[in-house]
């Protein structure tokens, strides 16, 4: 089992899927959560203040699946003048109850003088917990051993956290997920173990009634798996299993997200073994609804709501908010269908129209159901971030959102 250390220079205010906290009731007190939340630090600096990030736990993982340990206290002891030292480290018992791997002490809470002893602090050195190949399966404990220097206490916790089989990945979502809103909510819940599962629901179950779309112009999907790949590398070997291994629907859609997601690599056909080179060769030539500086079409736009579905992060937002910059042609497109005599290609005015009402209705929409997005938008209208000629826009699609979102929540 692999232990690297992780700085991450966060507070943390928010907390989903903590168990309780260890510790005296006058005392020191501890949490523990595993998480693999990929944002954190976006929505702890590119939100107004005071909102910080949601961790959501993570209770099961396969081998090679990188887990960070957050670590935090509370109620911990100042010195005469304000000081605060807080020590921990981090002891892995495998599922037979023999101790695996051990970290050496870490500094949880260093500090000279001036702090809350009553807030909550998430600790200066973290550790990600990765379960190698030869390690066993089942459920392990996370211990944790905090020490007050300064009162002289250390309190225990522990918290479980399963080692799956690879067969795992191969589990079917669970009843009743309706996979468009599983990829809309992942990020606030990273669900990378599901990926597989959820591509073949997709591929054997369209959403009924929806517009037939070719694969490689499914932006949101190739995106959403593009960016979910990036994230959990140590999937990968897992996709290309799958990929020798699925039929029909399922094996096409595999084939174009992978080589959607591998398409600036020219050589990966090379590592595939031939199952799934055969399957993959056909992809390699498509005409990718990649982003660009200057997105000239619908799908590149919602390749960039993929990307933000599937880690939360701010870039993909604020490219999407940069395509406001459209708005000296919002009305070409309606003008061109004035016309008697269309050109035989829609003029480049024409598609920035289009994309600027995509990108529009878009925006408002998700600030009006997805907390991160209005959290995102609003601090960058707070912070002035934009360029000054669009910054009036996005205040008014930020408003009509809130206001959709006051008009469909029931009243208190």
């Amino acid at each position: 089992m692999r232990l690297p250390l992780l700085w991450l220079a966060l507070l943390l205010l928010g907390i989903r899927g903590f168990g309780a906290p260890a510790g005296s009731p006058n005392g020191l007190q501890v949490l523990v959560l595993p998480t693999i939340q990929y944002a954190a630090e976006d929505i702890w600096t590119k939100t107004p203040n005071g909102r910080g990030p949601q961790f959501a736990a993570v209770g099961q993982v396969v081998r090679g699946q990188p887990v960070n340990i957050l670590v935090s206290a509370s109620q911990f002891t100042p010195g005469p003048e304000g000081q605060v030292k807080v020590t921990y480290h981090v002891l892995f018992t495998r599922p037979d109850g023999t101790p695996g791997s051990r970290t050496g002490e870490l500094d949880l809470i260093s500090r000279e003088g001036g702090g809350d002893p009553h807030s909550l602090h998430l600790a200066r050195e973290q550790v990600t917990f990765i379960a190698d190949p030869h390690d066993p399966l089942g459920t392990w404990q996370v211990v944790v051993e905090a020490t007050d220097a300064i009162a002289g206490t250390t309190v225990r916790k522990e918290q479980p956290l399963v080692v799956a089989a690879d067969e795992s990945l191969q589990t079917p979502l669970p009843p009743e997920t309706e996979p468009g809103r599983w990829l809309m909510n992942y990020h606030n819940q990273p669900v990378p173990q599901q990926l597989l599962a959820a591509l073949k629901e997709i591929a054997e179950h369209p959403p009924a009634g929806a517009k037939p779309i070719r694969d490689a112009e499914n932006g949101t999907w190739l995106g959403f798996f593009e960016q979910v790949l990036t994230d959990n590398p140590w999937l990968l070997p897992h996709l290309v299993a799958r990929l020798g291994q699925a039929q029909g629907r399922e094996r096409e859609l595999l084939a174009t997200s992978l080589a959607y997601a591998k398409r600036d690599e020219v050589s990966f056909f090379k590592t595939l073994p031939e199952p799934a080179r055969e399957a993959f060769m056909p992809q390699r030539l498509q005409a990718w609804p990649a982003p660009t500086p200057e997105p000239l079409s619908g799908a590149q736009l919602d390749v960039l709501w993929g990307r933000f579905f599937a880690s939360g992060r701010y870039a993909p937002l604020r490219e999407l908010v940069a395509v406001l910059s459209y708005y000296p042609y919002k009305d070409a497109l309606a003008e061109y269908r004035k016309q008697e005599k269309k050109p035989a290609q829609l003029p480049v005015e024409a598609q920035k129209s289009a994309v600027f009402g995509a990108a529009a209705w878009s925006l408002r929409s998700n600030i009006q159901q997805d907390k991160v997005v209005r959290d995102y938008c609003e601090g960058m209208l707070r912070r002035q971030e934009l360029p000054q000629e669009i910054q009036p826009w996005l205040g008014a699609i930020f408003q009509a959102g809130v206001k959709d979102l006051q008009e469909s929540s029931p009243t208190p």
